[in-house]
């Protein structure tokens, strides 16, 4: 988040260049001197390996989402006609899955372009502000989105190790929700604010 702010204030690609290669360099440290991380990382990369599967903190709910989710194929199961009580905490850290069974493929992809929609939308008023703060704020919480919505997706499909985020406006989580509606809340009174500044007449 704070390499997304450096570009919109800056617009110079090289911070993000330079942020990407922290981020690796500090990710790839972690797997190797924190036990945790490089649980997590062995997960990722040997998830079906039936070892790791079955030790505690294994992949075990890994593996359970994917198959969940390709039980869904394109159309899904139809809502509350999945089993997504198989898979541990479906609830929350696992909504996605358990979304991607009963909705299938198309209906998971509809959730995602509303995801983008959102997005998509935040940075729009972001830009449309007139005071830098303002820019800033509205940019920097619809990241914010994007990037939670990225990390939860990217996790339960295997695309980058797992984390412990919520999936926004999804996820059971109390205080999650609440910040992620408060983020809607600001996007909102910036959006007002644009709407209702006056407009430049040039005679």
């Amino acid at each position: 988040m704070f390499v997304a702010m450096l570009y919109v204030a800056t617009g110079k690609t090289s911070w993000v260049l330079i942020g990407l290669v922290l981020v690796a360099s500090g990710a790839f440290l972690a797997s190797r001197v924190l036990p945790y991380v490089n649980g997590r990382f062995a997960n990722w990369l040997h998830a079906f390996d039936p070892e790791v599967i079955e030790r505690d903190g294994g992949s075990y709910q890994l593996v359970q989402g994917i198959f969940g989710l390709s039980h869904g194929g394109l159309f899904g199961t139809g809502l509350g006609q999945g089993r997504p009580y198989i898979t541990p905490l479906s609830q929350s850290d696992y909504i996605v899955p358990s979304l991607g069974e009963e909705l299938g493929l198309v209906g998971l992809f509809a959730i995602l372009a509303l995801y983008m929609v959102f997005t998509s939308r935040g940075i729009r008023i972001g830009l449309a502000g007139q005071d830098d703060f303002g820019k800033l704020l509205a940019t920097g919480f619809s990241f914010t989105i994007a990037l939670q919505v990225f990390i939860m997706v990217g996790g339960v499909t295997r695309v980058i190790p797992l984390t412990g985020l919520t999936t926004p406006f999804l996820a059971a989580g109390g205080s999650s929700l609440i910040a992620n509606w408060i983020i809607v809340a600001f996007l909102l009174r910036i959006s007002d604010a644009v709407r209702s500044r006056p407009r430049v007449v040039i005679g």
